[in-house]
Parts: structure tokens; C-alpha cells; sequence
């Protein structure tokens, strides 16, 4: 049999679904606890560094954020000739500690995944750890959506040289 026919015997990996997996980041940003927590909540300060040519060949149309339990957020951005809708629930604001939101972009809206913040300080500098649950429909694009949430993360500390 060659590898691209399917096979018919049982235990094969053709049959295996993908399991949900997860990653997590670490970075120190030479910025007060308060401050780079507000980097994630407000508008003006997101459009800095979360989106845009500092990331990846994107432009930002519409930021917008309902901070509270359970407050939405809408982040509409243009990329390779689409406008593609990033939205979520904030389900948990210990400001400015932990932040834990759903994740959602538009071109596969029934795919949730999970992302957590957590902002710890350290002297005049903040220990940012980020933990992003990825459901299994997610788990192939692992490394791809880990290396954009990496570039994002860089970019926010830049904010703060």
C-alpha cells in the first residue's frame, strides 16, 4: 500500500483525531505590573502592539472592548483581502494580575480556544506569562499560532524599552 491510500486495518492513524493541546510563554517587560496590564484591555493601547505590521501583514480597522466579568471584545482586522473578526468573553479580570478570555476569529467561528494572562511584578518590571488552550480542531496550527502570539508578545515589550 502507498502512503497516500487509506488503510483499511484497524489501529492505522488514519482514524485518529487530534487531541486539544496547549502552550505557554514567558517574558519579562521593563514595565509596572498596572501598566502592561492595561496594554491588554484598552483600545488604543491594544492597536500598539497586539495587531498590525508589527506582527504580521495586517491592518486594524475597529478595536473595541467591554472591560467587565463577562464583557465582550471585538478586534477587526484586514489580512491577506479579508476582514477577519477576533472576539472573545473576558472570563476572569483580577486587574492587574490575571486576565482569562475565549478566543474566536471569524473565519472559523465554532472553534473556541482559552487564553490566560498573568502579570506578576517584579521590582519596576512585569513577569508575564501567557498560557493560550487550544481546542483539538486547533492543535495542527500549534506552531503557527504560537509563533504569532510569540511576535505579539515581543512586540508589546518593545512598547516598554
Amino acid at each position: 500500500m502507498t502512503s497516500d491510500q487509506l488503510s483499511m486495518f484497524a489501529g492505522d492513524d488514519a482514524g485518529k483525531k487530534a487531541a486539544a493541546t496547549s502552550f505557554s510563554l514567558t517574558r519579562i517587560i521593563n514595565g509596572k505590573q498596572q501598566q502592561v496590564c492595561d496594554h491588554w484591555l484598552m483600545p488604543v493601547l491594544i492597536g500598539e502592539w497586539m495587531f498590525g505590521p508589527k506582527v504580521q501583514a495586517e491592518k486594524i480597522l475597529d478595536l473595541q472592548t467591554t472591560v467587565r466579568k463577562n464583557g465582550e471584545f471585538n478586534f477587526r482586522i484586514y489580512r491577506r483581502g479579508s476582514d477577519i473578526d477576533h472576539h472573545g468573553v473576558y472570563r476572569e479580570l483580577n486587574i492587574p494580575s490575571r486576565l482569562v478570555f475565549s478566543w474566536i476569529e471569524s473565519d472559523q467561528p465554532e472553534i473556541e480556544s482559552q487564553v490566560t494572562v498573568q502579570f506578576s511584578a517584579e521590582a519596576d518590571k512585569t513577569k508575564l506569562k501567557l498560557q493560550v488552550n487550544l481546542p483539538a480542531e486547533l492543535s495542527a496550527n500549534k506552531d503557527k499560532i504560537k509563533k504569532t502570539w510569540t511576535a505579539r508578545c515581543k512586540a508589546l515589550a518593545e512598547k516598554f524599552k
